[in-house]
């Protein structure tokens, strides 16, 4: 996949708690890119993990070690889809 090099300012504090240079820092970074761009509703999961050359669980389940959940319901939808499920289950 064809790469951009994209710089932005971050407090100089914050060098001495990570290591820009490490790979697996800046997965993070662009998981976290990606993640927000689910959030606005612009891209799914799916493709955020294509952009990142892997499968949708791997980036599930990296997004879940980052405390990020795939699941971004209260318990109010839950039970709607349930019960949205049970009606189309039964007619």
């Amino acid at each position: 996949m064809n790469t951009i090099k994209i710089e932005f300012e971050v407090p100089e504090a914050l060098t001495g708690y990570v290591d820009i240079n490490d790979p697996e820092y800046q997965k993070k970074v662009r998981e976290l890119m990606l993640y927000e761009l689910i959030k606005e509703g612009k891209i799914s999961f799916g493709k955020a993990a294509e952009i990142l050359e892997t499968d949708k669980l791997s980036l599930i389940t990296s997004l879940g070690k980052l405390d990020i959940p795939y699941f971004d319901y209260d318990i109010e939808e839950v039970k709607r889809d349930a019960d949205n499920a049970s009606k189309v289950m039964e007619g």
